[in-house]
């Protein structure tokens, strides 16, 4: 004799790890041009996207109020159209709000860290899932963290290198980037040490987009 009820909650649990799984989703780099917040320096570009809502943050990493507690993310697109190599150094990269507090960013593991305790991210990946060529798949919350945090580099001539930074903002309530600035105090020329900046963005009219 069958029993459904013997069935019915393994399909629950089968289909809760399913529901359950972190999606990692694919941030796109659009042309340096297409950002509204950018600044250029002796042939530097850096330009800044902010997410400044659960909504946009959301696109970007499967949290659904990531703003909500506390973190917003920040895209940054830097292109190397000097002759030389550039190193970037992300600590030195400071957030300047519109009361004229600055910030310093959030190392992704602490950010994943904090979420996770808060029981927001503590999902684990379906078996047997991989990377493909698709434009989301499943994966682990601190890999999709680390793996899209930008990090110190060195940077070829020609080449564009991009990243997240977190910026932490108590008042959950306020749009943290509505009249900030972004101040990355220099780029330096590998080998010569020789400084391209500073580089100033005002991230006003790309938070309010």
């Amino acid at each position: 004799m069958k029993r459904p009820g013997f069935w019915l909650p393994l399909l629950i649990m089968a289909g809760g790890i399913a529901a359950a799984a972190y999606e990692i989703k694919t941030v796109p780099v659009r042309p340096i041009e297409s950002y509204p917040a950018r600044a250029t320096v002796a042939g530097a570009t850096i330009a800044a996207d902010p997410y400044p809502n659960d909504e946009k943050s959301h696109t970007a990493f499967d949290i659904k109020d990531l703003n909500s507690r506390g973190y917003n993310p920040i895209h940054i697109i830097i292109q190397n159209g000097t002759t030389g190599f550039l190193n970037i150094r992300t600590r030195n990269i400071i957030l300047i709000t519109s009361a004229g507090e600055q910030i310093y960013s959030t190392p992704g593991t602490i950010v994943v860290d904090d979420v996770t305790r808060s029981g927001l991210t503590g999902r684990m990946p379906l078996m047997g899932s991989g990377d493909d060529a698709t434009s989301t798949r499943e994966g682990s919350p601190l890999s999709d963290f680390t793996s899209k945090e930008l990090i110190n580099a060195s940077m070829a001539p020609a080449s564009v290198t991009d990243g997240f930074l977190f910026f932490y903002n108590p008042d959950r309530k306020k749009n943290l980037f509505a009249g900030a600035t972004l101040y990355i105090p220099k780029l330096e020329e590998e080998g010569t040490r020789r400084p391209v900046g500073p580089f100033t963005i005002h991230l006003e009219r790309a938070a309010a987009e």
